[in-house]
């Protein structure tokens, strides 16, 4: 499919993964609709902050409200202003948790908490729930794209699982819950949309990517990047070759592979340099 002339739809777009992923759209000529609770940082490219490239909707991807919201802005402004039809949903939303799910004892106060069903809920809404509730209201409106070309192809979604889908760590039960789920759903849906719509679907599953929550530590739902619970510098020796962690901008790359290249169809796709996660850090 041509990149070219087409809007893409990407949740988590303002940051990290998803930045990478609008800056290379724009600069490959395509326009972007970018769903985040925060705004795109313009100097990162000067189209973010275009009117005629760049739309921004503040979104919870968690509320079905505001992600109608976005997707109602994004077809009105298609409609009003740029007139390049939608190719697409790339769906990098997502949050990481680490909590372990025995009972433990406060050393200090002797309370016993238990892992939070509420945190838990929360991760599942972000990363499962909010995905496939933006799928389920982008399509209607990308199926009614022409098709193009010999096979008729109207566009293509991305997932975003990950490498804890299949090697989930110990404290990782919720995000790899969600991200398992994600990598499930992948082949259902290319299976579903291929021949019924022309929509092709694929699955990439980072590994140890540098994110500004690889640079920052945090208690429980601590850096987490594409999936891999992460602190700077610890985990980049684990990864065999090459022996760093991934570049957003090498994300990006396969993202727009997996968009031009027709034949990727129903697979998730590793992107980690070989790695294998441990049980636990």
């Amino acid at each position: 499919m041509k990149v070219e002339g087409r809007t893409f739809v990407i949740s988590g777009g303002s940051s990290g993964l998803g930045l990478a992923t609008s800056i290379a759209l724009l600069s490959s000529g395509a326009n972007v609709s970018i769903l985040d609770l925060n705004p795109p940082p313009s100097e990162s490219l000067p189209l973010l902050s275009n009117p005629k490239r760049t739309l921004y909707t503040r979104t919870d991807v968690s509320k079905t409200a505001s992600l109608q919201n976005a997707v109602d802005a994004t077809v009105s402004w298609i409609k009003d202003t740029t007139h390049a039809p939608l190719g697409g949903v790339i769906a990098c939303a997502g949050v990481g948790y680490g909590e372990r799910i025995l009972p433990r004892q406060d050393p200090a106060s002797g309370a016993v908490k238990t892992m939070s069903i509420e945190a838990f809920d929360k991760v599942v809404a972000i990363n499962l729930r909010g995905t496939v509730d933006l799928l389920r209201l982008v399509l209607p409106h990308l199926g009614a794209v022409e098709g193009e070309g010999d096979d008729a192809e109207r566009g293509v979604l991305v997932l975003v699982p990950s490498v804890a889908a299949f090697e989930g760590q110990v404290g990782q039960v919720a995000y790899s819950a969600s991200k398992a789920a994600v990598a499930g759903i992948v082949l259902p849906l290319a299976r579903e949309l291929g021949k019924a719509a022309g929509i092709r679907v694929v699955g990439i599953a980072p590994g140890v990517f540098e994110t500004a929550m690889t640079k920052t530590p945090r208690k429980n739902a601590s850096g987490q990047v594409g999936g891999v619970a992460s602190r700077s510098g610890v985990n980049e020796g684990m990864v065999e070759y090459p022996r760093r962690m991934g570049r957003p901008e090498e994300f990006a790359s396969l993202v727009m592979e997996c968009l031009r290249n027709s034949m990727l169809n129903g697979s998730v796709f590793r992107l980690d340099g070989s790695v294998r996660m441990p049980s636990r850090l």
